[in-house]
């Protein structure tokens, strides 16, 4: 019938309604009422009309689901982040904060400060805290054996060595200076003012030196690795909890925690009573405490001595550890008070000077702190 008409057959043409498919007439105008071209063969064409839906109405809507009058009240009472996230939402982002930031947050409302007591928070920080020192398992044990299994009271009451920071000291001591009255700018004393700085690491290492120079700038030297590594002056070593050595199991949960013990790695010296060169290594013996909470703030010296090699270590005794809580002698220890003479030519030599209490200071706080101040403001620095 086609050909007698003088017509090209054409490809039938499809049409989708639903999913399903249908033969469309033959005809001369499409779908949309467009005149085909009668001259050639036209490809197949599949057009898919959706059925109705109740919920395509709600695409790209905010739907507000009823509540009831009391929390319509209280939501009203929010802030905007705490309305526009959840709560489980707000939980995962403590969890990647620091325990600073989580207490500044609970500082601010009652939501966040009954939001930052949960105890995933605390679990995730403090087996942080611990990792370099022990496993995860350890970790746990002991949050369950003496704390109740309780996660954020580990974190407040267990010392800890922290690591975003450096521990300072200042020393100061009186020296004598020009007599001569014939001069101009007579100095008859001076106030010899120097720094001892320490940065630990979680993985058992720390950094150390003693310089005059003032906390905004030694910082920089000791947050970059690689400028610390080549500094002249740096000392590196390990530090380890100091009641471990004499126990035959290091791995004792009723050790003291507090008492650290840190050695320095040996560095070669020139003997001075037989001009010959040896290896001497630094020891220290500090004791960690807190001033709040969770702070682990404070480092006090209980012994400090150069030890050459072949020679037995100076462990401190009991009463030598029994001095440091009394709040006299880190007076007397800040200001210069019974300082012994140092023996260069012994074999082993202790140090009495420069044994004040180290303060925590966070790499926030380095240009801002009181630490930063000269003698001329501030003559003796006596900490808490």
């Amino acid at each position: 019938q086609w050909c007698a008409r003088g017509r090209t057959p054409r490809a039938p043409r499809m049409v989708v309604y639903g999913g399903i498919h249908l033969l469309a007439e033959d005809d001369d105008d499409d779908l949309f009422g467009q005149r085909k071209s009668t001259d050639r063969v036209t490809a197949p064409t599949s057009v898919y009309l959706p059925p109705r839906r109740a919920w395509f109405s709600l695409y790209n809507q905010r739907v507000t689901v009823p509540v009831s009058p009391a929390e319509a009240a209280r939501r009203r009472k929010l802030g905007l982040i705490q309305r526009a996230l959840s709560d489980d939402v707000m939980l995962e982002i403590f969890k990647r904060m620091s325990p600073v930031a989580v207490a500044r947050a609970a500082c601010s409302c009652r939501p966040w400060r009954l939001l930052a007591t949960h105890e995933d928070i605390w679990e995730r920080a403090a087996l942080d805290a611990w990792s370099g020192r022990e496993p995860p398992e350890v970790t746990a044990r002991v949050c369950r054996d003496r704390y109740h299994d309780s996660w954020r009271r580990m974190f407040l009451d267990r010392v800890r060595m922290r690591t975003e920071g450096l521990y300072v000291s200042r020393n100061t001591y009186i020296k004598a200076g020009m007599t001569d009255l014939t001069t101009e700018n007579v100095n008859p004393v001076h106030m010899v003012c120097y720094y001892r700085y320490f940065r630990f690491f979680g993985t058992g290492e720390f950094y150390c030196k003693t310089s005059p120079h003032k906390l905004e700038s030694v910082a920089k030297t000791f947050r970059d690795r690689r400028s610390a590594a080549v500094d002249p002056n740096m000392y590196y070593g390990w530090y380890s909890i100091a009641d471990v050595e004499s126990r035959e199991e290091s791995r004792d949960e009723s050790r003291d925690e507090s008492r650290l013990h840190l050695e320095c790695a040996p560095v070669e010296r020139l003997s001075v009573a037989d001009g010959r060169r040896s290896c001497a290594a630094l020891h220290m013996w500090l004791r960690l405490r807190s001033t709040h909470p969770g702070g682990s703030n404070r480092l006090d010296f209980v012994k400090l001595a150069s030890v050459d090699e072949a020679e037995p270590v100076p462990a401190p005794t009991a009463e030598e550890w029994a001095e440091i809580d009394d709040p006299e002698m880190a007076y007397r220890r800040s200001c210069g008070i019974n300082v012994r003479r140092y023996v260069g030519h012994a074999r082993v030599r202790e140090l009495s000077r420069g044994l004040n209490t180290m303060v925590f200071v966070p790499w926030e706080d380095v240009h801002d702190h009181v630490l930063n101040q000269g003698v001329d403001k501030m003559d003796f620095f006596v900490t808490g």
